[in-house]
């Protein structure tokens, strides 16, 4: 069994039909324009991105998932969208779908022994449930689930949900796989720790199985299981499993936001604090005792953006650059850039090319 059974549908020989994009009809709770605003909420350039399953009615529901029994209340209703990505190590997903009830029973885990940890976060609001031995725990956007399919469990959403997450083979685990296959305490979603590796997983997901970016360094992907395994760690009563949280990681991952998303003219310091689940006052404090403001790095990031683009594309209109790098007028650009670099975008350029 491969670490991506739970993110491929059951039946290959009925792709054709999941994938017929001009066929399609999405129905009342997946609407493009719902899909449109998932899909620009992953973060990713539109010439990057992969081409993704698509899923229709009961046809669409049997082919979910191959390890999962999956009902819907109106199959022939249900729609969903999912990119997904088998790495070295680990599979990663990012998916769209409408209301559903999603499984693993006593005689599915006998017929189909998996062992594998689901890694799940999600950014839209709405009532959504996991039921283990007994208990119910309820769920949210920014909330880090972790679900052992070698267990019995039952997850129901409401309404449309946008889970991304991580596929990891329980095995990779080590001392810590007891926590992950607990049937209890599944959500960690308090602490500091549970926050950012939220946030990481949604990025970690997109990046990977959304985008045609080339596939993670095994060492990179080794990084991302210690930091679930850090977060899943917190859930166990063992003051042996009980870890300290590395304001570091936090720090590094508003640097990636940074460097990926400055492009967007509206991004700001808020969206780095929404991204990684932190308010404005913990985001600041990460960086209190550094040179530069997070403000500062944002503006120059696009300074920096805007330099190799004059060098790249010699002809391009200054307007074109200063939209591109994120900046909202031509005026603000030509000001930052020569505070920055002593000169104007034009004559910068044209001393370059003389």
């Amino acid at each position: 069994m491969t670490t991506m059974n739970m993110t491929r549908p059951a039946q290959a020989t009925a792709r054709p039909h999941a994938r017929n994009h001009d066929a399609m009809t999405l129905g009342t709770q997946l609407t493009p324009r719902t899909v449109a605003a998932w899909e620009a909420r992953l973060g990713i350039e539109r010439q990057r991105m992969s081409r993704p399953d698509r899923f229709i009615g009961s046809a669409g529901v049997a082919e979910w998932n191959a390890d999962i029994e999956v009902t819907s209340h109106d199959p022939e209703q249900f729609r969903a969208v999912r990119y997904s990505r088998e790495l070295s190590m680990m599979g990663t997903f990012c998916a769209l779908h409408s209301a559903v009830r999603m499984e693993r029973t006593a005689e599915s885990i006998k017929a189909n022994p998996s062992e594998l940890l689901l890694v799940t976060v999600t950014s839209m609001r709405g009532k959504s449930v996991v039921r283990q031995a007994g208990q119910e725990h309820a769920y949210g956007a920014g909330d880090l689930l972790f679900v052992s399919t070698s267990t019995q469990f039952q997850l129901t959403t409401a309404a449309v949900s946008d889970p991304s997450g991580l596929v990891i083979p329980l095995s990779l685990l080590g001392k810590h796989r007891f926590v992950a296959e607990q049937p209890r305490r599944p959500i960690n979603s308090r602490t500091p720790l549970s926050r950012a590796a939220a946030g990481f997983v949604r990025r970690f997901a997109a990046d990977t199985a959304a985008s045609d970016f080339p596939a993670p360094a095994g060492d990179t992907e080794l990084a991302a299981i210690d930091l679930v395994t850090a977060a899943l760690a917190e859930l166990a009563s063992d003051d042996r499993y009980v870890l300290q949280d590395d304001s570091l990681f936090n720090h590094q991952a508003a640097l990636d936001l940074i460097a990926r998303s400055h492009r967007d003219p509206d991004f700001t310091p808020d969206s780095i604090a929404a991204e990684l689940h932190l308010s404005r006052r913990q985001l600041y404090r990460l960086f209190e005792n550094t040179e530069n403001s997070l403000a500062t790095r944002i503006a120059d990031s696009r300074i920096e953006t805007a330099r190799e683009m004059l060098i790249a594309n010699p002809w391009l209109p200054i307007g074109n650059i200063s939209a591109a790098s994120g900046f909202r007028s031509v005026a603000t650009f030509r000001n930052r850039f020569k505070a920055r670099h002593g000169v104007g975008p034009v004559e910068y350029r044209q001393r370059i090319m003389s």
